[in-house]
């Protein structure tokens, strides 16, 4: 494979995020006779130019996971609000989205093309022109990259058009929704083939950010998962997933937890996301990848801690790291953790940079600067002076490695699968197939909760491990503690189901808070996901107007 892979994919994928459309139209602009479609995939740098334009499709903000899949649709849970009460603008977390909103266009949009390039690739790659063993390898990429964008749309819309061929003409869009049976099996098919002819990312010749063995291990144990719970809920699939998971964690052992001798091993995983200079590949198993374009100049980035990250309402310029303050904690996240959990302070900070540019703590549990602390652009140079009201302004560290400060826009890697999360899966699969803890499954909750700095399950909840209900409660609070506001939350309640009930707890723990006012002006805002949410409707989303309108074999979503 390509050393100089990063390099070369940072370039093409910038210009095909500017340029707004597909691999195969921005091909277009040399003479047909050398960069004709049906003999294009003839080369390795043509190869990863294919690959960079699949990327660029899930990278996009608009529609993909710079913002739209990360942030915009997968609030109005327990782990947090959209803040900005005044507007509609994040529809799907307010369960106020129709059928032609804009983030549902977009994602079905951008995932769809990253289908039909995938597609391309695989059709039309030429197995004569590469040594032996590298078809297989790029072809993998290519199925990886197709069965995650497949997987992402039956996360959000169940049954869906099953397109495995690319595009030809506008009749070749005329499919109907396939049954979930057909989605998930070509899913399966899919990552099975990543699986046997991707390399491990501890290969010499693995280039991190791209697919590699353990991730689609890991992702089709995620599948399981899902095929396992609602809406599908064939519970046969948890012994599957169990294969998956126990090959990640004891037959290859490879991966891990980060951890340090400081005891900061979670704060510095998020920091290698935030704007380290080297991939984590030990616990991270895949992620969307940003940062690496900033290290040759070019500015391709998402909206990952902005929209998301700690509140910085001082103006100076635009010389500063303004956050837009979009996603505010509930007071679950507030309550949920130990005092000793080192990730509290992470993931829960309750400062802010004030427009005095003062750092100083956030009071009201329900105030909008009670912002999420994990993909944080900024910090405190020094915690002991929040609140000191030093005079000249209290200094900060920026942690992202902008070469020109953006407003909106940082190169925040977002993490898709870590080790922790597979140790959580297989917690929860061995509990569903065992009716209840093993001895197995509570050394992988163990281990989470150890790099957290606390004691064991055995230690400090003994309750948990009372039986199956009980334990399957500790997992559903420590993948809360563990994995918010990576993605996962809204997914696992709906497999669960239990989106409807966690909403009306985190309504009750809102109203019993001794910070609630109905006077206080954010309520109004703060309170639409409880009001608009409809179990009926808002467990699936509807099909893009766009679509319907296009496609006329594909029928709209029961109760849309």
């Amino acid at each position: 494979m390509n050393t100089k892979y990063i390099k070369k994919f940072g370039l093409v994928a910038t210009v095909l995020i500017g340029m707004g459309t597909s691999c195969s139209s921005f091909l277009d602009v040399e003479p047909k006779s050398s960069w004709n479609s049906d003999n294009f995939y003839n080369s390795e740098s043509r190869v990863d130019l294919g690959i960079a334009g699949i990327f660029s499709k899930f990278s996009a903000s608009a529609g993909g996971y710079g913002s739209t899949l990360s942030m915009e649709m997968q609030y109005g849970t327990d782990e947090g609000y959209y803040s900005r009460g005044w507007d509609e603008n994040w529809a799907v977390s307010l369960y106020s989205h129709v059928s032609n909103s804009e983030a549902i266009e977009e994602s079905w949009r951008q995932l769809y093309g990253a289908v039909n390039e995938c597609n391309q690739m695989i059709a039309r790659l030429d197995e004569s022109a590469f040594e032996d063993g590298q078809y297989e390898w790029y072809l993998a990429e290519a199925r990886f990259l197709r069965a995650f964008a497949y997987y992402n749309l039956t996360s959000w819309w169940n049954e869906v058009p099953l397109r495995l061929d690319y595009t030809k003409d506008q009749f070749d869009n005329n499919k109907p929704a396939a049954e979930l049976e057909e989605v998930y099996a070509a899913i399966e098919a899919d990552f099975k083939y990543a699986i046997e002819n991707l390399p491990h990312a501890s290969d010499s010749e693995y280039q991190p950010g791209r697919p590699n063995k353990m991730a689609a291990e890991g992702l089709l144990a995620r599948l399981y998962m899902k095929m396992a719970g609602y809406p599908y809920q064939q519970t046969q699939y948890y012994d599957s997933a169990l294969v998956y998971t126990e090959d990640i964690i004891y037959n290859d052992g490879w991966h891990e937890l980060t951890t340090s001798e400081d005891s900061l091993g979670y704060r510095n995983l998020f920091l290698n996301y935030i704007g380290g200079s080297s991939y984590n590949t030990k616990e991270s198993l895949f992620e969307i990848s940003y940062k690496n374009n900033l290290d040759i100049g070019i500015s391709t980035m998402g909206a990952v801690g902005n929209y998301n990250g700690i509140a910085f309402d001082y103006v100076d310029g635009n010389n500063h790291p303004t956050t837009q303050k979009s996603v505010a904690l509930t007071p679950v996240m507030n309550q949920i953790y130990e005092i000793e959990d080192r990730r509290m302070e992470w993931n829960v900070p309750m400062f802010q940079m004030n427009k005095s540019a003062k750092i100083v703590r956030v009071s009201n549990v329900f105030a909008p600067q009670n912002c999420p602390g994990k993909f944080r652009r900024w910090e405190p140079a020094n915690y002991e002076e929040i609140d000191t009201n030093n005079p000249d302004g209290e200094e900060y560290i920026l942690l992202t490695n902008e070469t020109i400060l953006s407003r909106n826009q940082t190169p925040i890697n977002f993490p898709i699968l870590r080790f922790s999360d597979v140790l959580l899966m297989h917690a929860e699969a061995l509990n569903e197939v065992n009716g209840g803890p093993t001895g197995q499954a509570i050394e992988c909750i163990n281990r989470v909760r150890q790099r957290a700095g606390l004691g064991t399950l055995e230690e400090d909840s003994p309750s948990s491990l009372a039986g199956k209900d009980a334990f399957f409660q500790e997992i559903m609070d420590e993948r809360l503690r563990e994995l918010c506001f990576e993605g996962v939350r809204k997914f696992d309640l709906i497999r669960w189901n239990k989106l409807e009930e966690r909403l009306r707890f985190t309504e009750e723990i809102m109203r019993a808070h001794p910070d609630y006012s109905e006077t206080f002006w954010a309520m109004d805002g703060y309170k639409r996901p409880f009001i608009n949410f409809n179990p009926a409707k808002h467990m699936v989303l509807p099909f893009p107007l766009q679509e319907i309108n296009i496609n006329t074999s594909l029928n709209q979503k029961e109760n849309w």
